[in-house]
């Protein structure tokens, strides 16, 4: 049919027939008799039918239709009498419209036939062809009507009626495939018919072709085409394995043997001409074996010896590049069983070749898989490799997993592990002909030398990064075998190395590598940790910009410092050796923690960010204060602050021109009081520096704006241009500049005398002396962070100026919070050190004697005073002192001017002295740089007293200044916990010499006769506890502080009015209980009555008066809710 096929192919490209009269037009007639006259066709005389086509065509089709419709019906009704064999003999010998007309009629039944069953449920039934439709003349005739295919599909042989009415139309070639391809083969001829059509147009094999591929139908035709027209088996193959495998073994029509046997015999004919090429080309053997690879894996074939035998031969003998190892791998893996049986000798050789390859760590992959019994990850590796979904015969398999596990050494393992990604060693004898190979190469042309070296150095790139993940993921898990450790290799180089060469995105599989390697350090001697003198080299400028290596180094060391504390008492405790806290410092671990949370949105760290910050606060929890990172959050948020016009305009300098540049800047901030703009520009050109420039001036600042901005002269703006200045550098170097700040705040008589000597002075003494280091550098001449945190005592040093600076101590202020966190974290740490040392050593040998040990109770308990005398320290720095008494303008009603918490006229007590109501100590006003460190300073304890609940009861157990009770119970909104141990504090007794009247402020006195006794029992605290009832009660007049009062408050009134002999802070006391509870003044009057004596009845009458003229007021009636 090869003349036929050419006639289609120029009829369908719209060829001229007239120019080609040799071609084979015999099925074509219709057609080309409906186109041309026979004059100007001549050469189809030649054809026997031409006759008959033309006088078919001169037939009027519509009658003889109409014709065929009335037979029919007449046929249903049983009413005709032509019969099948009449019909016959009519087709042979009628006219040509009695043919038509039998054709018709046939052709429309058949129709008929086929719509009824293609409706019914029942089966259908395979049509026997007619003498009729077996006709010859049957299929020319038929050719000239309407193509209805569908129809005809139910013939027994259908193929060559539907192709000679598709030559016939050539634009209904496509439709007749899709019609095939896209509808159910219920008579099983769709592959004879798409076979026919193949043929009579073998120049849209290709197509079909790709029909059937992209429809996932008739493989065996598919591979059919490709062996017989196509002759692009390996090509082929490669593709729909690649791609598709799973329609070679679906179940509709699945791959016969005789195909597989076909292909196979190609591919490994291929092979041998591959193994025995001078050349071999690699691309060609890894399509071969990765066609070889699914085959035998998806249709579980058997391979014969002399095949065996030459895939053994290519997998020994090709080279072992890159895409090559993936595909040998999975040939093992898929023949696995087979190989193994025929030689398993070989196959450790070629196992041995593939572990000891550089560039390519999936045998050693392999060997993890194995050892995890992670079978579906190999399964993935194959299908990964051979691009196909694809499962490895288990068999094979199990057999593989016992000779991989056995196979390799452990140093074999780590040694492969640690060349993975490095270039191998370069070899110690070539022969002169290797040598004589090389040559220089040929210089390309710059273009293409441009374009190449781009591509190779992404492509290199993205390599390089997998196979570093890998090798991480391998040598962490090689770690965790303690591979290493039996094979006596250090990886402390490898690891630093991998260190250094990480980028962004994070590979997470650093982390599964840097947790096995600090892991490792503390279970094998032979596994050493990163000096710190590798690490301070690497940060030799701190102030440099961070990178992902630095971040990954800080990391390292949190995770190291972490597994010392956890091996703490264990045997490996002499192994392990944290890295100083001086070093974490040195590294400014705050910047890395905010270059972690900001860097490209947090995005790039995303993978360890959970784990940093959990190490950074369980390491340094000083660093995570909130009102630090509520300020850095507004920093991060108003980055683009606007600056005054002219720091605007100059430019920000280079790093070797900062400290010329900011030389006139310092000046002026050194005399900001002459001129305070410049000084502000002074901070603003400092504020535009580089990072790495503003730490590095970082202390010439604080020198040049500290002590001198204490001066009550500085303008605010000077003031809060260096506060902000502080806060920007608080957000990348906190430790150092605390201690900066620290140390410039001194006295000047102080900042040249500095001797440390707190640490041995506390209870721990030299139980923590065994945790110093032995080669710790001598004492700095300023704090230090650690100094400050082994004794925050030191911070009160500093000049008193500070307390009355109101921005300088919202600084300090925050200094402290963090040292105090600071503080009883590393007294905590050392403890634990200190008792896992001890714990340890009575382990080792038990009969030793228990020594007397410091107990967990007594640490905190020297906690609990330490943080409460500083409590103590910041509320005496609140107490008003006589320079601090601001003279007002006095109102028309002669007193005063309001201080916001009121004033009220005082009576006189027994001794003559103007007795005081609540709000006694702001009668006299204070300045306002006082009351907003009076703020700041209650807010702060506010914070405290939520977070320990413990500390408002040991400082009002040990009581304070009552001057200050009104204004702490009135600034500190968590005061309310006091009401929880009124009634302890008010009945605690304190002998007199445990107690000072310093401590309150003022003593309780009875005339003369009350330090006569001297065992009698000091009243003080107790006084102090019942105004400070009084005080709780006035700003929560609440039900429930009512009943407080009546249970327990008015007694204690009582009791305290008696001994003192109506003393006048108890009778103030009394004023402000009846001022908070008005309903109950005429109790405490009734209650003062009973308890008065001959001498009290002056300052009886007094207290009543005040008592009267407080609830004279209408604002207190209304105010009070009882």
């Amino acid at each position: 049919m090869g003349s036929a096929s050419e006639a289609f192919r120029l009829i369908e490209t719209g060829g001229e027939p007239r120019l080609h009269p040799a071609l084979d037009y015999a099925l074509c007639l219709p057609l080309l008799l409906s186109r041309y006259s026979l004059d100007s066709v001549p050469f189809l005389v030649r054809y026997p039918q031409t006759g008959t086509v033309l006088k078919y065509l001169e037939l009027d089709f519509r009658l003889i239709q109409r014709q065929v419709k009335e037979e029919l019906q007449l046929e249903k009704q049983n009413i005709g009498n032509v019969t099948a064999a009449s019909r016959a003999r009519l087709l042979e010998m009628g006219t040509a419209e009695e043919r038509a007309q039998v054709v018709l009629f046939e052709l429309t039944k058949l129709l008929r036939d086929y719509e009824e069953q293609d409706h019914s449920q029942s089966r259908r039934r395979r049509r026997q062809d007619s003498t009729l439709i077996g006709n010859p003349l049957y299929r020319q005739e038929l050719a000239v009507l309407l193509p209805i295919l569908r129809a005809l599909r139910s013939l027994q042989d259908p193929a060559p009626l539907i192709a000679s009415i598709v030559l016939n139309n050539p634009t209904e070639f496509s439709r007749t495939l899709d019609s095939l391809l896209d509808t159910d083969d219920p008579y099983n001829n769709s592959k004879a018919i798409l076979l026919k059509l193949c043929k009579l147009a073998d120049h849209k094999i290709w197509s079909i072709r790709q029909r059937l591929v992209d429809r996932k139908v008739f493989p065996n035709l598919a591979i059919e085409l490709t062996i017989e027209h196509c002759h692009d088996e390996i090509c082929f193959m490669n593709r729909i394995l690649r791609g598709q495998p799973e329609w070679l073994t679906n179940g509709v029509d699945p791959v016969t043997r005789s195909s597989l046997s076909s292909i196979m015999e190609f591919v490994f004919s291929s092979l041998n001409d591959e193994l025995t090429s001078e050349k071999p080309d690699n691309v060609a053997v890894n399509r071969l074996l990765r066609i070889l690879s699914g085959m035998v894996g998806l249709m579980s074939l058997s391979l014969s010896a002399e095949q065996l035998e030459i895939s053994l031969g290519v997998l020994e003998m090709t080279p072992l590049v890159s895409g090559t190892i993936d595909v040998k791998i999975c040939v093992i893996l898929m023949c696995a069983s087979q190989l193994l049986k025929y030689s398993q000798t070989r196959i450790e050789r070629v196992l041995h070749m593939l572990i000891a390859c550089h560039d390519s760590p999936q045998t050693l992959q392999l060997v993890v898989y194995f050892q995890l019994q992670q079978l579906l990850k190999i399964d993935d590796f194959a299908s990964q490799s051979l691009s196909m979904t694809i499962v490895i015969p288990r068999g094979g398999l199990m057999e593989l997993s016992a000779l991989f596990i056995s196979l390799f050494s452990s140093k074999e393992l780590a040694t492969c592990a640690l060349q993975i990604g490095r270039p191998p060693a370069t070899p110690t004898s070539i022969t002169s002909t290797n040598t004589s190979a090389v040559s220089t190469p040929t210089p390309m042309p710059m273009s293409t030398l441009k374009a190449s070296t781009v591509s190779q150095v992404q492509e290199s790139s993205q390599s390089a990064s997998e196979l570093r993940s890998t090798a991480n993921y391998l040598v962490g898990y090689l770690l965790q075998q303690d591979v290493f450790h039996k094979s006596a290799i250090d990886v402390r180089t490898w690891v630093m190395e991998q260190i250094q060469a990480s980028t962004v995105p994070l590979d997470t599989n650093m982390i599964h590598l840097l947790r096995a390697y600090t892991a490792a350090t503390a279970r094998s001697k032979h596994i050493t940790r990163i000096p710190e003198s590798e690490i301070r080299t690497f940060f030799s400028d701190p102030s440099e910009d961070l990178t992902p290596a630095k971040v990954l180094l800080v990391l390292y060391m949190l995770m190291y410092n972490d597994v010392c504390i956890a091996s703490l008492g264990s045997y490996n405790m002499e192994r392990t050796q944290e890295y100083d806290a001086t070093l974490l410092e040195y590294v400014q671990i705050r910047k890395v923690f905010v270059y972690v949370v900001n860097f490209e949105g947090g995005l790039a760290f995303q993978a360890v960010q959970p784990m940093f910050l959990k190490l950074v606060y369980a390491q340094f929890p000083e660093l995570f204060d909130v009102t630090t990172l509520l300020l850095e959050e507004g920093l991060v948020t108003s980055s683009s602050t606007t600056l005054p016009e002219a720091s605007v305009v100059q430019p920000i300098p280079h790093s070797e021109d900062a400290g010329v540049f900011m030389e006139l800047h310092i000046k002026a901030i050194v005399h900001h009081l002459e001129d305070p703009e410049a000084a502000v520009k002074g901070y603003h050109a400092f504020q535009r520096l580089s990072q790495k420039d503003r730490q590095t001036m970082a202390g010439d600042i604080i020198r040049a704006s500290l002590p001198s901005l204490l001066n009550p002269g500085s303008d605010p703006s000077v003031m809060e241009a260096f506060k902000r200045t502080w806060d920007q550098l608080n957000s990348v170097m906190p430790h150092e500049l605390w201690a900066l700040t620290i140390h410039a705040l001194l006295p000047q008589s102080q900042v040249s005398t500095y001797a440390y000597q707190s640490t041995a002075a506390h209870p721990l003494g030299q139980q923590l002396a065994v945790q110093q280091r032995p080669s710790q550098p001598p004492r700095a001449e300023y704090y230090t962070f650690e100094c400050l945190a082994q004794d925050p005592l030191l911070l009160f040093k500093v000049d008193f100026r500070v307390f009355r600076s109101p921005i300088v101590f919202r600084l300090f202020v925050q200094i402290l919070g963090s040292v105090m966190i600071g503080s009883r974290h590393w007294f905590r740490k050392r403890f634990h050190a200190l008792q896992s040392i001890l714990q340890s050593q009575q382990n080792r040998n038990p009969a030793q004697a228990q020594r007397r040990q410091f107990k967990e109770a007594n640490l905190s308990a020297m906690l609990y005073i330490q943080d409460s005398v500083l409590i103590q320290l910041m509320l005496e720095a609140c107490q008003a002192r006589p320079e601090d008494v601001v003279d007002r303008p006095r109102s028309a009603n002669g007193h005063m001017g309001d201080s916001g918490y009121g004033a009220t006229k005082g009576t006189h007590g027994k001794d003559g002295k103007k007795i005081k109501d609540s709000f006694a100590s702001q009668m006299d006003e204070v300045s306002d740089a006082l009351k907003e460190v009076r703020v700041v300073t209650f807010n702060f304890l506010h914070l405290l007293f939520i977070d320990h609940k413990i500390f408002p009861k040991l400082v009002h157990f040990q009581g304070y200044a009552l001057d200050l009770l009104p204004i702490t119970v009135a600034g500190i909104d968590s005061i309310h916990v006091c009401m929880d141990f009124l009634q302890e504090i008010l009945f605690a007794n304190s002998p007199a010499s445990a107690s000072t009247s310093g401590s309150t402020g003022s003593t309780a006195t009875s005339g003369g006769a009350a330090g006569e006794d001297s065992n009698r029992v000091d009243v003080s605290p107790q006084v102090f506890a019942l105004r400070l009832s009084a005080q709780l009660c006035e700003r929560f007049p609440l039900p429930n502080t009512m009943q407080m009062a009546t249970d327990f408050i008015l007694p204690k009134l009582r009791s305290l009015a008696a001994s003192t002999g109506f003393a006048q802070d108890v009778l103030e006391s009394a004023v402000v209980l009846a001022k908070a509870f008005p309903s109950m003044s005429g109790e405490i009057v009734d209650l003062l009555q009973e308890v008065s004596g001959p001498h009290d009845k002056m300052a009886l009458m007094r207290t009543i008066e005040a008592i009267n003229e407080v609830l004279s007021d209408p604002a207190v009636l209304d105010k009070s809710l009882l």
